[in-house]
């Protein structure tokens, strides 16, 4: 059986036990062991051991990608999983051609094929075993002397000695998503590599002050370096929870109880960095044009179109789309049932979403590719957006008796979605701005405080303010606009029109009028 492991994505930022390889790889205890004979580089010396993901990464890149020349003595290259692999000298055969060449056969460790190759004299020496008895056998090609033009060496990824404490931290982060485990991870490498390195145990207020500094420069800077005043905050925020978790720890106990406090940035700090451009989103009129261009020739194309109009339908999470199944669209009622425990929402939250009122478009579309899933045989438990191999295989028919179609588990699907609406348009708009997109909606209608309310309960938030915050915020351009047309022609607010919060503000205005007469 093949095993080139192309499917498997680990976290680059994560720790990963011998166990967590196991399950993820799907291999034996033994197969972990031969990688690491074979040039995988624990994060230390100690047992059990540890891996970080970008490690274990490159190595099973640099084995498919290393070529029958490069190969280190005792080294197969094996034909049927692609690996670059140490089979034990044991199971290593020898014969010779009818030239008299020597050739040496042995067995895949890792899908069990039979390989070959032809033995050079660093092969036959490591075939001879090692001249020191004492040498074990897993070692034997590193005491080998070197092959005469050089040996393909592995440019090895730095392993941290921080490794060990940040894995018994991603235990404790499990009460976490695995999105907010890995926005946290990322400010702990960031603190990590701002510090070259330095072991955790040892740190002092002077590092974190100076990595408070380093954040400071980024804010400030005005090229490749800059980061925005998010960025920095967020990344700040979670460098200070990790360190209050820290201190707490065994072994760490000794380190400054104030160290969280040197993460904090002064209010002044962020002032000096502008504010960046929000990012762009259509107007709910041009998202109906993009869908309404968008090819619908074949299946792939029919899911692009029903991605994209739901992603406004329900200004959903790119996640959680992907993640729905049938079940999941109530097309009577026009609902869509995010539910927590099945799909992939933020925070495991559940909610009930009514579709908005958009033109109708976006409706007819998403009935469309959810009549004809149900006319290929799909069921309620199978996967609303299937990938593409199930669609293309037999039609896309779903057989009787046959395994649920799983969702996917990454974004890809929507992110070439939105990327195939945009494809003749100037501006390349992201999954995320749907939600923009809805949040700006709320306020262009004449809603009633009540409505505004439901609309943004809607998309799944606790209340307005978080709304008015984070979404649909008017980019440079939109409030240049804006403003010229009020200063061209007279503003007369159409009282009928206005929302509640608006007659409000205005009767208040009134009163401070007569007030000042």
């Amino acid at each position: 059986m093949s095993r080139s492991y192309k499917g498997v994505r680990l976290k680059k930022y994560r720790v990963y036990a011998v166990g967590d390889l196991q399950r993820v790889y799907d291999v034996s205890a033994n197969t972990v062991s031969n990688w690491v004979k074979a040039g995988l580089r624990p994060s230390d010396a100690a047992r059990p051991y540890v891996f970080r993901g970008e490690t274990v990464s490159q190595f099973h890149r640099e084995r498919r990608q290393r070529s029958r020349t490069q190969l280190k003595p005792g080294e197969f290259k094996c034909t049927a999983c692609c690996y670059a692999v140490f089979p034990d000298s044991f199971d290593i055969a020898q014969r010779s051609t009818s030239s008299g060449a020597p050739m040496l056969h042995s067995t895949c460790p890792e899908c069990s094929a039979v390989m070959y190759k032809f033995g050079s004299e660093a092969d036959l020496a490591v075939l001879a075993g090692p001249t020191n008895p004492n040498t074990p056998e897993d070692r034997a090609h590193e005491e080998t002397p070197p092959v005469p033009g050089g040996i393909w060496i592995t440019d090895e990824t730095h392993a941290s000695v921080n490794d060990r404490i940040i894995y018994a931290w991603q235990s404790y982060a499990g009460k976490h998503s695995e999105k907010t485990i890995d926005r946290h991870l990322a400010a702990i490498r960031f603190l990590e590599d701002a510090l070259a390195g330095k072991a955790f145990d040892r740190l002092t207020c002077r590092d974190v002050g100076d990595f408070r500094d380093q954040l400071k420069a980024h804010l400030a800077a005005r090229d490749d370096r800059q980061k925005s005043k998010s960025t920095i905050s967020h990344t700040a925020s979670h460098v200070r929870a990790f360190l209050e978790w820290l201190i707490q720890q065994e072994g760490f106990r000794r380190l400054p109880h104030d160290l969280p406090d040197y993460v904090d940035l002064p209010k002044s700090a962020y002032a000096k960095a502008l504010p960046k451009e929000p990012k762009a989103y259509p107007t709910i009129e041009e998202a109906a044009e993009l869908l309404a261009a968008m090819p619908d020739r074949t299946g792939a194309q029919n899911r692009n179109r029903a991605i994209f109009a739901l992603a406004f339908l329900g200004a959903l999470r790119a996640d959680t789309l992907i993640s729905l199944r049938l079940e999941h669209i109530d097309l009577a009622g026009r609902k869509i049932v995010q539910d927590g425990t099945s799909c992939r929402t933020k925070n495991g939250k559940s909610l009930i979403i009514q579709w908005f009122a958009l033109p109708e478009i976006f409706g007819d579309t998403l009935t469309h590719w959810l009549t004809d899933l149900i006319g290929r045989g799909f069921r309620p438990t199978d996967a609303l957006f299937p990938d593409l191999q199930t669609l293309q295989q037999r039609g896309g028919i779903i057989a009787p008796g046959q395994r649920s179609v799983d969702v996917m588990t990454s974004t890809h699907a929507v992110t070439d979605a939105f990327a195939a609406a945009c494809k003749t348009h100037s501006d390349r708009y992201t999954p995320h701005a749907a939600k923009h997109t809805i949040a700006s909606e709320r306020d262009k209608r004449p809603l009633t405080a009540e409505q505004r309310k439901a609309w943004s309960e809607n998309m799944g938030h606790e209340n307005e303010q978080i709304t008015d915050t984070h979404y649909g915020k008017l980019t440079d351009h939109r409030r240049f606009e804006v403003l010229e047309a009020i200063g061209s022609e007279a503003h007369i607010p159409d009282l009928i029109q206005a929302s509640d919060a608006e007659k409000v503000r205005l009767f208040n205005a009134f009163l401070q009028i007569i007030e000042q007469a």
